[in-house]
């Protein structure tokens, strides 16, 4: 074995200890594609997923349309797309085949070819496809996971075929990357089951008053909007996207007769309504995952008000935790937008009014000015999640 390939078999490894300690699908995707690229000198290349017997186009990179449209035109060039499994194309050849499909110049390719070429995308982007190696990604038991497929070797700044020694790459990191897709699809399968569970058990505290039976969404998406613009992060947001819909979870414990009281509730009634704070905090107690620790701290916290007048611990400032001060303005703004047992929807500019009148007191000034600047795609979010019997169901079969 020459150092060289000593040096590569050693890059191998570490790529696949890479691979299988990233479990975030997106991010695990674009890399197989990034090291797959690396490693073969392609300058461009799709990476497929097997999804109900076709093949959806996942991730796609091509640097020479980067280096001619910079990074944000050229990645907004690509949309995701479906393509059958069979010979309608090389990527659907490799996985109808379970085997590599290395043609060295799709231009030149035989009239009697098995395997068809699409020039549309060229065509549309100025771009020229020679060389191409489809790699399929088979899991251990000779499955189709998906197919990896990568465009134009580049040498000396010359598009050439992929080297016999390229190809032996290929095919090493489409076979880890299999065991890794396999991973994380199993990871994102079992988050999004525990998050349904979540939303599920949101839902089953709103079913008791259906006049509000999409506000948990709405109110996720809202606190989501809210979170952007300040710019809390990525994986802040989505924490505070997924623990929202858990805000009023509490509400299980109230009886039907204070719930649903189409009149303002007497001291003692509202005493015991205040209570759902503290029931959803028992509810969500004693759990290691991060977002039932966020729900919790959101249920107990959203009615928490700036000033030190909310319930139930009559918090100040920022004393109240950050994610429950964006959920209770969003919580707000729902209530006084929406129907319920008790009022009518409020007129936009009453809204408005009493959030700006309110914030300082109710609210944090920056949730405020935050929310304000993100008001018009608010109201995106109140039209596709209205209070219809079918956009209830939508969101019940998430």
């Amino acid at each position: 074995m020459t150092q060289i390939q000593a040096q590569q078999m050693e890059e191998l490894l570490n790529v696949g200890i890479a691979l299988s300690s990233t479990h975030e699908l997106s991010a695990l995707l674009e890399m197989i594609l990034s090291e797959s690229r690396r490693f073969t000198y392609a300058d461009a290349g799709t990476l497929y997923l097997n999804k109900n017997g076709n093949l959806v186009a996942e991730v796609a990179q091509n640097n020479t349309l980067r280096r001619r449209l910079g990074s944000q035109r050229s990645t907004a060039i690509f949309r995701r797309f479906t393509v059958p499994i069979g010979f309608d194309s090389i990527a659907g050849a490799a996985a109808e085949t379970r085997d590599v499909v290395h043609i060295d110049d799709v231009q030149n390719q035989p009239h009697n070819s098995p395997f068809q070429y699409n020039p549309a995308f060229d065509r549309a982007h100025n771009y020229s496809t020679h060389s191409n190696l489809a790699v399929p990604m088979l899991n251990r038991q000779g499955n189709v996971v998906g197919v990896l497929q990568l465009i134009n070797a580049i040498h000396d700044g010359q598009i050439v075929p992929f080297s016999d020694s390229c190809i032996h790459v290929a095919k090493a990191l489409a076979s880890q990357a299999a065991v890794a897709v396999e991973n994380a699809l199993l990871t994102e399968s079992l988050k999004n089951a525990n998050l349904d569970s979540l939303r599920r058990l949101g839902v089953a505290a709103e079913w008791r008053d259906k006049e509000t039976a999409n506000h948990i969404m709405r109110v996720s998406h809202f606190s989501q909007l809210i979170a952007e613009e300040m710019r809390l992060g990525s994986d802040h947001v989505e924490l505070i996207f997924n623990a929202s819909p858990m805000h009023d979870v509490g509400k299980v414990g109230i009886p039907d007769a204070i719930l649903n009281k189409p009149g303002r509730l007497e001291d003692s009634e509202r005493v015991v309504m205040e209570k759902h704070c503290e029931i959803g905090a028992d509810i969500l107690k004693d759990s290691d995952e991060p977002v039932m620790q966020v729900s919790r701290t959101i249920a107990v916290a959203h009615h928490e008000k700036w000033d030190g007048t909310g319930y139930p611990n009559k918090l100040t400032g920022d004393q109240i935790p950050l994610e429950a001060q964006i959920v209770a303005l969003a919580d707000v703004y729902d209530a006084l937008s929406s129907k319920r047992c008790y009022k009518d929807p409020f007129p936009e500019e009453k809204v408005i009014s009493i959030l700006k009148n309110d914030t300082g007191s109710h609210f944090s000034p920056i949730v405020s000015a935050a929310f304000f600047r993100v008001y018009e795609a608010t109201k995106k979010v109140r039209e596709t999640f209205d209070d219809t019997e079918a956009t209830f169901d939508k969101f019940v079969s998430l």
